[in-house]
């Protein structure tokens, strides 16, 4: 039976969570905790490449309608004009790449946009982005201790982290591109194999206008009544991090298993 694109959910329009079969199937595969390294990077980027850039581009990229004369032309002449509508190609766009778990997608979505969009419109960025935790090890921020970046200005920005868990280095990374870039850019999008209500309570409230696609949402820490709802029903109840904010049921430290870098 043919099954939505999104799953319903009541977190508001800015949220999207998507609804695929083969993307679950891959997901599935890369969460298990047996999966190794090269297993884990590969569906990593396979699953941005092919499952949320393509929700991405077909919800808040512009279209070009282009023609174009196919081969066919040396038969038929004008019959071979071939019309389509197409992703803009002249949109530019910026990756923000978050060391170390970002890495592997958004080096994914930099050589897929690159073959679709003009050279040089695409642009990637980078944040050497870690938690900080206390002696309890509960996170309570997160560090920067590396960036280089550029004007967001008419541009798509796109932040590909795996693990949409506290929503505090989506935040942070948006608030040091600072309010007046954040108000130039044409969008600003988060993009997560795996995403939790805390997640979306801060970062909506944080920035409203923050597009947000993840492949799962997990909330495995609340009460069996609460998973039995609509996702977003019980916004007070819904939880999906451990004391220590990991994601359950979650895919691990999805860093390490990335990258082999505790």
């Amino acid at each position: 039976m043919p099954k939505n694109s999104e799953i319903y959910h009541r977190y508001g329009a800015g949220v999207h969570i998507l609804d695929d079969t083969m993307a679950a199937s891959g997901l599935v595969r890369l969460s298990n905790a047996n999966t190794g390294q090269h297993e884990v990077r590969r569906l990593t980027a396979a699953l941005y490449r092919e499952v949320l850039l393509r929700a991405i581009v077909n919800q808040v990229f512009q279209t070009s309608n282009v023609g174009t004369l196919t081969p066919m032309a040396n038969v038929v002449g004008g019959r071979a004009m071939l019309r389509a509508d197409i992703v803009d190609p002249s949109t530019h766009v910026t990756i923000a790449t978050l060391l170390r778990a970002g890495d592997v997608p958004a080096s994914a979505c930099l050589d897929r946009l690159s073959g679709v969009l003009e050279q040089g419109s695409v642009r990637q960025d980078f944040f050497g982005a870690g938690r900080t935790t206390n002696e309890e090890h509960r996170v309570t921020g997160t560090d920067v201790s590396y960036m280089k970046t550029g004007a967001i200005h008419d541009r798509i920005l796109i932040i590909p982290d795996p693990m949409g868990a506290t929503g505090g280095t989506v935040v942070q990374t948006l608030n040091l591109y600072g309010p007046e870039q954040i108000a130039m850019s044409k969008a600003i999008v988060a993009a997560h194999l795996i995403i939790t209500p805390e997640y979306i309570r801060r970062v909506t409230a944080a920035y409203p206008q923050l597009q947000v696609f993840a492949l799962r949402l997990d909330r495995g820490m609340s009460d069996s009544d609460v998973l039995d709802s609509v996702p977003g029903t019980f916004p007070d109840r819904e939880f999906g991090l451990t004391d220590t904010q990991y994601i359950v049921p979650g895919a691990g430290d999805l860093g390490f298993r990335l990258t082999g870098i505790p």
